[in-house]
């Protein structure tokens, strides 16, 4: 019995339009949930987590949900907040002095060396609110882009320790004076890290016992054990010109390789957590 003034004609066009994707080679499967009045009111999988190996999409496939991991670190920190171990307008650089007296480029798009110095520290709120001025690769343009790439790589396939991670960071330039604008960065990477500095425990540990623990999440985490990984999905690329998927699937790391734990972007979870 699905709930009063539900639309169940709406919703039954859900699983045909996703099923139509499937068919047209755009995704390789999906897995979706609907809830409303605290009632399960309908739960798709369709297609294929695995296409090489003909595995389906099932309740318990294992995603790697990107920036979603965001408001799951800001939690963390927001409970720091709470309990008074952080407040939103302390400096960084009170756990994290690698980020003290930053220089600002002149113009996010010119040369590196074209600095001015920062006229704040930046705050706990800034890395909360992207306004730390603070970039990704792929978010900025010019050779502060390219800085990124060539300093810090890929964010899942490096094996840098927090700490060495951070300082390579903190050798780059803001790209705006903290405060002075939204751009999307490693702000929830570095907040993930401050997170754990204060706590002085990995921020998988912190997540565990103050999130996922706690919530029952059982199959959340950075990085999926050896038990669970026939229950990933694989990561697929459209190539735009049409064909097959591409497998572009992140490595897993080796138990003797450092497993980076980025706050802005590495957690993998299911459907039920």
């Amino acid at each position: 019995q699905a709930p009063a003034g539900f639309k169940r004609e709406i919703l039954d066009q859900v699983g045909p339009a996703l099923k139509n994707l499937v068919d047209q080679g755009t995704l390789s499967g999906v897995v979706t949930l609907v809830w409303k009045g605290r009632q399960e009111v309908q739960f798709n999988a369709i297609g294929q987590r695995d296409i090489e190996a003909g595995l389906p999409m099932e309740r318990d496939t294992i995603f790697r949900i990107a920036s979603m991991t965001k408001p799951v670190t800001t939690l963390a920190a927001l409970m720091l907040v709470e309990e008074g171990k952080l407040r939103l307008d302390d400096p960084i650089t009170k756990w994290l002095p690698e980020f003290k007296d930053m220089p600002v480029l002149k113009d996010p798009t010119g040369p590196l060396d074209a600095t001015v110095p920062s006229r704040r520290d930046i705050t706990v709120e800034d890395l909360m609110t992207h306004r730390s001025g603070l970039a990704y690769g792929f978010s900025s343009v010019g050779p502060i882009a390219h800085a990124h790439e060539a300093k810090l790589g890929s964010l899942l396939a490096n094996s840098f320790s927090p700490d060495e991670w951070l300082q390579k960071l903190s050798e780059l330039p803001l790209s705006y004076q903290p405060g002075e604008r939204f751009h999307y960065s490693h702000s929830t990477e570095v907040l993930g890290f401050l997170v754990a500095r204060v706590e002085g425990k990995t921020l998988g540990e912190v997540l565990q016992q103050r999130i996922f623990g706690p919530l029952g999440m059982q199959d959340t985490g950075f990085w999926p054990p050896p038990d669970k990984r026939g229950r990933m999905a694989k990561l697929y690329q459209a190539p735009p010109d049409g064909g097959p998927l591409k497998d572009v699937s992140w490595p897993y790391p080796s138990t003797a390789e450092k497993q980076f734990e980025g706050g802005g972007g590495s957690l993998y979870s299911t459907l039920d957590g």
